[in-house]
């Protein structure tokens, strides 16, 4: 999670405003279609695991999660 005081660092201002290029980038890129875009994340995702460079975390299938969660550090639980 972003900090407000992190939102006044110059520094990140340059960061998210390059992330907001590149994301409007590759929107263009799709033709700003919402189905072109998930299919391009998509492609891109699959690739970037096969590289093995990047970890990933698969989310957990409903199915499969436990009704009862242990609390650690003192966090609540879902």
């Amino acid at each position: 999670m972003v900090k407000h005081e992190d939102l006044l660092n110059p520094e990140m201002n340059e960061v998210v405003k390059e992330v907001r290029e590149m994301r409007m980038k590759i929107s263009e890129k799709c033709g700003h279609d919402l189905n072109r875009l998930i299919a391009y994340y998509q492609k891109v995702g699959k690739e970037m695991r096969k590289s093995g460079k990047y970890k990933f975390v698969d989310p957990e299938h409903p199915d499969e999660k436990s009704t009862s969660k242990k609390t650690t550090h003192g966090e609540a639980a879902d």
